[in-house]
């Protein structure tokens, strides 16, 4: 085969290679950005979720808070404190289904200590109001320490919101 046919054989490859990539790109382009789109969007809604469901749980904690401080405060009201919070069940089972692992990990926690402390707080008659003034009782410490954990851990973005800004920024 003579040489010049050769280049032009390689020149119409090179030729029909280009306008092969160029019509995949303009095929797949718009629905890899759709994808990502229709991604981005669900996510979107999962963080809305998540972050709705993280308030009705600090909601619960200033609960836990008020009958802390009913427990540990000398000068405290000995008025039951009951708001229109969703159940611990409700809020556990959200968060199972919602929540990161490590907000679950810090929710079980508190609902452990939280429990500990409500059976001996109706079991033990020494633990009236007052009787714990700065909070030293051991699993007055333990609830403290779990809602600050659970307040801190639901603060902080989610690993796939983390994601989801850096393939948007990468996307740009």
């Amino acid at each position: 085969m003579a040489p010049t046919i050769k280049v032009a054989l390689y020149g119409v490859g090179g030729t029909t290679l280009a306008a092969l990539a160029g019509v995949a790109g303009a095929v797949f382009g718009p629905l890899l950005a759709a994808r990502q789109s229709a991604e981005l969007a669900r996510n979107s809604q999962l963080t809305d979720l998540r972050n709705a469901l993280y308030l009705k749980a600090l909601a619960y904690v200033e609960d836990v808070e008020a009958r802390l401080d009913r427990i540990s405060e000398p000068m405290a009201d000995n008025q039951g404190f009951a708001s229109a919070v969703a159940s611990r069940g409700e809020i556990t089972a959200e968060l199972r289904l919602l929540a990161e692992p490590d907000v679950l990990d810090a929710w079980m926690k508190l609902v452990g200590a939280d429990v500990s402390l409500a059976y001996r707080e109706n079991h033990d008659h020494t633990l009236r109001v007052g009787n714990l003034v700065g909070g030293e009782e051991p699993m007055v410490k333990d609830v403290v320490q779990a809602v600050a954990d659970l307040g801190r851990r639901s603060a902080e973005p989610s690993a796939a919101t983390r994601s989801n800004s850096r393939s948007a920024r990468s996307a740009v």
